[in-house]
């Protein structure tokens, strides 16, 4: 039997995947938690879980969290399960040692497909991905406004186009709204853009939300 953990800040989505994880006799969800905090202290439930994580949690990024839980239950295997499809999400993921990556709107089977992949020690990535990276890989780096910016920029410009306030953005990252206002100016001058409605432009059309 394989144990799953589940790691989001929406109760209905906890809900939901539970509910068809019970389906399955080969399936037992052994906790479920809203934030990164819930989260550690369900790891000692199983030596070896598989734990679908949101990137974005209220309390810490999913993607800083990965090496912690890997340091507590280093047999556990972690799927990124996140609405955000941008290819960089998905390599800053890859390197700080998810086992997986899987979009929020693919369908059941294929998380049921990564999961059975990562307990058997391979890299998954879902379909609606692997076109994201294969024009990623082939397209030249420079020249590219992405490229330029920080890991912590493109977490700010993310959250910022998400709608979410700059206080709430800060809240999110741990730092003050005032530093977050810094970011945003910093990010509409490297990517020579005017306003914040700009920048949701700019995040639409690069596939950084949809």
């Amino acid at each position: 039997m394989i144990d799953i953990i589940l790691a989001d800040d929406h109760a209905m989505l906890r809900e939901g995947l539970r509910r068809k994880f019970d389906d399955m006799t080969e399936f037992h969800v052994v906790g479920e938690a809203g934030s990164a905090a819930e989260l550690m202290t369900l790891l000692p439930l199983s030596p070896h879980p598989v734990i679908l994580l949101d990137i974005k949690l209220p309390d810490e990024s999913g993607l800083r969290l990965i090496p912690r839980i890997k340091k507590q239950t280093p047999r556990s295997r972690v799927i990124i399960l996140t609405m955000f499809n941008h290819v960089r999400y998905l390599q800053q993921a890859i390197e700080v040692g998810a086992d997986g990556f899987v979009v929020k709107g693919a369908p059941f089977a294929e998380l049921i497909k990564a999961v059975h992949e990562v307990v058997n020690h391979r890299i998954y990535v879902c379909s609606e991905m692997v076109p994201h990276l294969a024009t990623h890989i082939h397209r030249p780096s420079k020249g590219s406004a992405l490229e330029g910016l920080s890991d912590r920029e493109f977490e700010v410009l993310t959250l910022l186009t998400s709608g979410l306030t700059p206080q709430e953005v800060g809240e999110r990252l741990g730092i003050n709204s005032k530093t977050v206002g810094t970011y945003r100016h910093r990010l509409m001058e490297k990517l020579e853009l005017d306003s914040t409605a700009d920048l949701v432009r700019f995040a639409l059309e690069n596939g950084i939300i949809s």
